[in-house]
């Protein structure tokens, strides 16, 4: 009998396979399989032979663009469990309802490899209560050192020294399981190519009776995922947050090129056509040791950085869309979210794919992205610095961030007559006018009728018990400015700065304390808006804990907050508005505008020495 394959690529073989292809034992030994863009169905494939009883030495899956649903995920979950090391499902149909339970404690290693130990370094994941959301999982806080908040802690860049464990019945100290890796060794490469080399070593070493690298974990299995490829799906980023946080930090390498923003406003409110907001907006943290201290390699959405999203809207002009992205929303962002990544937030973090980054920018991308060249480079000094701070160290020095690739969009039209509507757009038509006489300092959305711009039909929910007060008079914010406390429910008859409630979608036995704020104008920009926003019951909803976006913000750390009344700050108060204003601002070339900084930088300390790649795609 001939050996056993171990290496198969048949992607996008134009013939449908046999559900019960990977039933002969030639497939035992299968170490590497790629069956995406095959047509047919991957459920009775994974019912028939597609699972560990076939396959029980696979540790590489990769299931692109075969239109795959929820439950057949769960299904490919269970048929493989902790067996995988790398699993690429891109391209799919999957949603947020995949990251349960199931999935996270099914496919991820046991138990998690964080640690208190580096609090001081990098703050810590903390549950303080036993609260989870449906949607957010468990509500849990990173709880801030002295130092780990503004990631300046001077020993951050020292590799994680070993540790070590007595047993009972050794005298010598055993290394623990289940710790995280130190950060310096070589990324373990899942790709055809890398795999195939790694057999052929394998079968060499075994000829030659020479040791394999201490790197290699071609078979390694049990601990689950490392490497997981989520792009071109339909997560949110409240599900991307979850699967973060809970994932027991074993991911060393994730993609995900796009997920939409949640936001608490319906998708067509009145007569009005929100644009879904693309993005990584808020999320910067899921991205620190504190949570992702596993992490080497990353590949998601520009907005991690840049803090700006991709909007879509149907017959909205890609130009006018990147236009209002750099220009209200980008204004909002920042004040609601206030911290973008960088790279001193994780220096274990060596690699850095940002996607969907428009090819031409009215200033905020080229600004957001050059100040990331800048703080690569600042980051790129320290350690050297630190390499003759800690000369004789017996801890090595982490190599921080060394490969960053920009993954450019297609050039668009700006002319105004080239429109993917077709001929002139009517922005009245699109987004809904509304009245006239609101200014950009309204938020119509609060008016009962729906012919503001922004305007939101009632939810109908008697929110937690209250139903007189309702905040349903057409006051401005700009009058809330002038130093008075707001007047409605919550804040009626009430000066706590905290509400007790249950939430339907919290998973908890008593009530959760919420805060609310004063209700006073204070110094912080986005708290008053979201102390305004709260007056709009159907914004009192989707309770979360402070993220340290949050807390930058001006929320009492520890808090939990409404994500629904603090989300909707992202929307300007008159979306035609803001489309206007944003027509006239001129487009700058984004690749040339990094190409000029870098050659500006050449030959000076400001130069960042790694690798950095400008890519251009083919289609949105």
């Amino acid at each position: 009998m001939p050996a056993s394959l171990q290496l198969l690529d048949i992607a996008r073989c134009p013939q449908e396979l046999t559900p019960k292809l990977f039933n002969s034992a030639y497939f035992r030994e299968l170490v590497y399989l790629d069956v995406s863009y095959i047509p047919g169905s991957v459920k009775s494939a994974v019912l028939s032979s597609l699972n560990s009883l076939f396959l029980p030495e696979l540790r590489v899956l990769k299931v692109q663009g075969r239109e795959m649903d929820d439950t057949t995920a769960r299904l490919l979950f269970r048929a493989f469990s902790h067996q995988l090391w790398s699993l690429n499902l891109s391209e799919n149909k999957l949603t947020d309802g995949i990251i349960d339970d199931e999935f996270l404690k099914g496919c991820f290693s046991s138990p998690p490899s964080r640690s208190n130990a580096y609090f001081e370094k990098e703050g810590k994941l903390v549950l303080p209560r036993d609260i989870e959301s449906r949607t957010y999982g468990p509500l849990q806080f990173i709880e801030e050192s002295d130092f780990s908040s503004a990631s300046t802690h001077p020993e951050r860049y020292l590799a994680d020294a070993p540790f070590y464990s007595m047993r009972a019945d050794e005298i010598e100290c055993q290394e623990l399981p289940n710790i995280r890796a130190n950060g310096l060794g070589p990324l373990q490469k899942d790709t055809a190519g890398a795999i195939k080399c790694e057999l052929l070593d394998e079968t060499l070493s075994a000829a030659t009776a020479t040791p394999l690298p201490l790197h290699s974990r071609l078979h390694f299995s049990g601990k689950g995922l490392t490497h997981l490829y989520l792009n071109q799906n339909r997560f949110t980023s409240w599900g991307i947050g979850r699967l973060l946080r809970s994932s027991t930090d074993s991911l060393e390498h994730f993609e995900c090129d796009f997920c939409l923003h949640a936001h608490p406003v319906p998708q067509n409110s009145g007569k009005t056509a929100w644009p879904c907001v693309v993005g990584l907006i808020g999320s910067a943290y899921l991205f620190r040791p504190a949570v992702s201290s596993n992490l080497r390699s990353l590949r998601v959405h520009h907005s991690l950085v840049t803090q700006v999203p991709t909007l879509i809207a149907e017959g909205l002009p890609v130009a006018a869309a990147r236009r209002l992205a750099e220009n209200a929303f980008y204004r909002n962002i920042r004040r609601a979210y206030p911290q973008a990544f960088t790279p001193d937030m994780n220096p274990r973090l060596s690699s850095l794919t940002l996607t969907s980054v428009p090819s031409r920018s009215i200033g905020p991308v080229i600004e957001q992205l050059i100040l990331f060249l800048k703080l690569m480079s600042a980051q790129q000094k320290a350690i050297r610095d630190a390499r003759a701070v800690f000369r004789g160290h017996r801890q090595p020095l982490l190599s921080g961030l060394r490969y960053l690739r920009l993954e450019m969009e297609p050039e668009f039209s700006d002319d105004l007559s080239d429109r993917s509507s077709g001929g002139e757009v009517d922005f009245d038509a699109l987004l809904d006018p509304g009245n006239e006489s609101f200014s950009d300092e309204t938020l119509s959305f609060f008016e009962e009728e729906s012919g503001g711009v922004t305007s939101r039909k009632r939810s109908g929910l008697s929110t937690y018990g209250e139903t007189k007060n309702q905040f349903n008079k057409p006051e401005l914010y700009a009058d809330f400015a002038s130093g008075h406390r707001l007047k409605t429910w919550p804040y009626s008859g009430y000066d706590a700065e905290y509400i007790s409630l249950h939430e339907p979608n919290l998973i908890t036995s008593s009530p959760v304390e919420v805060w609310i704020g004063t209700g006073r104008i204070g110094p912080h920009a986005a708290v008053n808006e979201y102390m305004w926003n709260l007056q709009d019951p159907s914004l009192r909803i989707s309770i979360g804990p402070a993220t340290p976006d949050h807390v930058a913000a001006g929320v009492p750390p520890l808090s939990y907050i409404f994500y629904g009344a603090w989300d909707a700050i992202l929307f300007p108060k008159d979306l035609q508005s803001a489309l206007r204003a944003s027509m006239s601002l001129p487009f700058r070339e984004v690749a040339t505008a990094v190409k000029e900084y870098r050659l500006g930088t050449k030959g000076t300390s400001e130069h960042w020495e790694g690798k950095i790649e400008l890519v251009r795609t083919s289609s949105f």
